[in-house]
């Protein structure tokens, strides 16, 4: 599992397909062995730099630990990127410094994307219903609002208006309010234009 974040880029190692029946131990070592070779051509096809920390699987022999080890350090000699490598700590953690090769290339040929704004995700059409009802919610209790107008893309308003209606019809005659859903589908997953009205 390759998780790169805002600080670091965290890799951690599962057994996956390796298992050799009655000798843990060895299945442990063979599937880290398997991990240090893959880890080095992973940082390379993905050019991912600064920080690494990989989460090894746990293992009791000193000389398979030395034996994974040295398994990175020469899968990583194919590298034309700067690499600090330390050894694997008591905790089975190994943490790698890379230097970043491609940015320049990648800044001059792509651009960010407009819809997960770089971070390879975008978040259910669920999660923005609940988020964008809860601004409206907080909206509504803190300010003297007659009413609101909400302009959001159109599956997140669809949903608010088929699945969040009781809790829409809630809030407008507890707070004397009258909000108005606008699915718009022209609108990225992203925007969204929320007016409050007194």
């Amino acid at each position: 599992m390759i998780d790169p974040t805002e600080a670091l880029v965290a890799i951690d190692v599962n057994s996956g397909r390796t298992s050799q029946k009655g000798d843990f131990e060895k299945s442990i070592f063979l599937a880290n062995m398997e991990a240090g070779e893959e880890l080095a051509r992973q940082l390379r096809l993905r050019d991912l730099g600064g920080l690494i920390v990989v989460d090894f699987i746990d293992m009791r022999s000193k000389g398979n630990i030395r034996e994974v080890e040295r398994q990175v350090k020469n899968a990583m000699k194919r590298d034309k990127a700067k690499v600090d490598i330390s050894r694997i700590s008591r905790f089975g953690l190994m943490q790698i410094s890379r230097q970043k090769m491609g940015a320049p290339i990648e800044k001059g040929s792509y651009r960010r994307c407009e819809h997960c704004e770089g971070r390879g995700v975008v978040r259910s059409v669920e999660t923005l219903a609940l988020y964008y009802l809860r601004r409206i919610q907080t909206g509504v209790t803190r300010k003297k609002i007659k009413r609101v107008e909400a302009n959001l893309p159109l599956e997140v308003g669809q949903y608010l208006l088929n699945k969040k209606r009781a809790e829409l019809m809630e809030l407008e005659n507890k707070h004397q309010v009258s909000i108005i859903i606008l699915p718009n589908p022209e609108m990225k997953p992203s925007e969204n234009n929320i007016r409050f009205l007194s």
